[in-house]
C-alpha cells in the first residue's frame, strides 16, 4: 500500500485510536504552532502574572490574535483565482481549517487549570501545562509523520523533534529566571 492509498482511506482506518485526536486536530501541523505558542505564553507569562485568571486571558488573547494574524497571512496568500464571490467561502475554509492552532493551546491550559485546582501556585501550574505541551507536541508530530505516509520510526522522530520544541521552551523559561 503505497502513502496515497493510505490518506485515502477514512481517518479511523488510519490512526486507530488516534482517530479523535485527528478530528480535535484536523491539522497537526496548526496544532504544534498552537502548542508551541502556548507553551511560550507560560514560559514568558507565568513570571510575570500573579493570577491565574490573568496567565489564562494571556494565553487567550495571544493564542486569538496569532490564529487571527496566521489566518490572515494564509488566507491573502491563496487568493490567486478565487473571485469576488468565492472569497467568503475561502476565509471561512482557512479559519475553520487553521482552528487547530486554537484548540491544541487548550490542552496545555487545561494541565495550567488542572494543577491549580489541585493547589499548585501560578508557577508550578505553567511548568505543569508546559510539560503537557511537551508530550502533545510529541502526539501531533507522530501524527504528522503518520499523516505524510511515514513509517512508524519516521513518525516516532518527527513526534521527538517535536517535543524538542516544547524542551526548549522549558530551558528558556529556566534561563528567564536566573
Amino acid at each position: 500500500m503505497d502513502a496515497q492509498d493510505r490518506l485515502d482511506r477514512p481517518v479511523a482506518a488510519r490512526h486507530g485510536w488516534r482517530a479523535g485526536l485527528l478530528l480535535l486536530a484536523r491539522n497537526p501541523a496548526g496544532s504544534i504552532y498552537g502548542t508551541v505558542l502556548a507553551d511560550s505564553v507560560l514560559a514568558v507569562e507565568a513570571e510575570r502574572q500573579t493570577t491565574l485568571r490573568d496567565l489564562i486571558y494571556a494565553e487567550l488573547v495571544t493564542v486569538i490574535i496569532y490564529w487571527l494574524a496566521h489566518v490572515y497571512a494564509e488566507f491573502l496568500g491563496s487568493q490567486q483565482g478565487v473571485g469576488r464571490r468565492g472569497w467568503p467561502r475561502r476565509l471561512a475554509e482557512t479559519m475553520s481549517h487553521e482552528w487547530s492552532l486554537v484548540t491544541a493551546s487548550f490542552v496545555p491550559l487545561l494541565a495550567v487549570l488542572l494543577a491549580s485546582a489541585a493547589g499548585a501556585s501560578v508557577q508550578t501550574a505553567s511548568l505543569a501545562g508546559m510539560w503537557t505541551g511537551v508530550g502533545a507536541l510529541v502526539l501531533w508530530g507522530e501524527i504528522a509523520g503518520r499523516q505524510s505516509g511515514s513509517g512508524t520510526w519516521a513518525s516516532l522522530a518527527y513526534g521527538l523533534v517535536s517535543g524538542a520544541f516544547g524542551v526548549a521552551l522549558i530551558l528558556l523559561r529556566v534561563l528567564l529566571l536566573h
